[in-house]
């Protein structure tokens, strides 16, 4: 529109007061520029009505123009404040939540797991090419180095009730887990480890479990084609689409109604629960696989669970009283 009205003006200048073209485009630019002045004097009143139309409907194209560009800027700033503002009080809400320390390729799995059985949680990314697609995946998360005590303290740690290290490096990982210790003593940290070495470093640190992608991969990889029938019957309990499978850990408290009693109390402990009890992880660290009717829970138990989601729920109000 812009482009058509200079060509308008010039072509009224040089063919109907006949002004040269050289004339005629500088009379178009001082309008537009806003110096105005003529060129040549003007007394012919078609062209003073001209002159005062032409510069009149320059300067609303100049005010539409000026006014979408304020309009669009204040509108995304606006839009990216009110987001951040509504993104930081649903993460102020959250309590006993989980934190993932990178969204590469194990951190967007991680968070599929974690949506998947419906479990809180936070991102945190420095990286900017995958803020979009933490967007796109309606997930939670701070936009910052994990490293910094400021971006964890963001993500509510203190809140927390455990931390996924998955940096691209393992010194990254060491620094996140350091971090996050101190702000939070009782956190349990998973971390990735791509070295052997950076088993030792990472659980000095602070991490609970340091995973090895390398060696899982490699268990996973010989148990598919040593025992694929197996490995494909754990993959359908667990994660297949007919057949929806959850595990869970419960862990037994002072006030938990289960403690001091036996599991069973003459009972089958799946038939009261209603989900198979895979074993037991005693306070001594000890794995119980056998007998789990006839051993006495106590403060510090856990029990490793499997069930379908519904019944895992009742199971759960049921040894701890509450809802997970």
């Amino acid at each position: 529109m812009f482009i058509t009205l200079v060509c308008i003006g010039v072509a009224y200048y040089s063919q109907v007061v006949h002004w040269s073209m050289r004339e005629a485009l500088l009379q178009v630019v001082m309008t537009v520029s806003t110096f105005g002045g003529n060129v040549r004097e003007i007394n012919d009143p078609l062209t003073q009505w001209f002159q005062i139309f032409f510069i009149s409907t320059i300067l609303v194209i100049v005010l539409w123009g000026v006014s979408l560009l304020i309009e669009a800027t204040v509108r995304g700033e606006f839009v990216y404040y009110w987001g951040a503002r509504r993104m930081e009080q649903h993460i102020a809400r959250l309590h006993n939540h989980y934190i993932i320390c990178g969204y590469g390729r194990m951190g967007q799995e991680i968070g599929r797991q974690f949506s998947r059985m419906r479990k809180p949680f936070v991102v945190v990314e420095h990286n900017a090419v995958q803020i979009p697609n933490l967007d796109n995946a309606g997930y939670l998360y701070v936009q910052g180095d994990a490293r910094e005590d400021e971006y964890l303290l963001r993500a509510g740690i203190e809140r927390a009730r455990g931390l996924v290290a998955v940096a691209a490096t393992d010194e990254e990982n060491v620094y996140i887990t350091l971090s996050a210790r101190v702000l939070n003593p009782q956190l349990f940290i998973v971390t990735r480890s791509s070295h052997k070495s950076g088993e030792t470093k990472l659980k000095h640190a602070g991490a609970d479990r340091v995973i090895s992608p390398y060696v899982i991969g490699g268990r996973r990889m010989a148990q598919a084609i040593l025992t694929p029938s197996v490995v494909e019957f754990l993959d359908m309990m667990v994660q297949g689409e007919e057949m929806e499978m959850v595990m869970e850990e419960v862990t037994v408290h002072a006030d938990s109604p289960i403690n001091g009693q036996c599991l069973g109390d003459g009972t089958d402990p799946e038939q009261k629960l209603g989900v198979h009890v895979l074993g037991i992880m005693t306070r001594e660290q000890k794995m119980l696989m056998r007998g789990l009717g006839q051993h006495i829970m106590c403060d510090g138990d856990t029990l490793i669970l499997l069930g379908e989601s519904r019944p895992m729920q009742h199971a759960i109000r049921l040894l701890t009283g509450k809802s997970e």
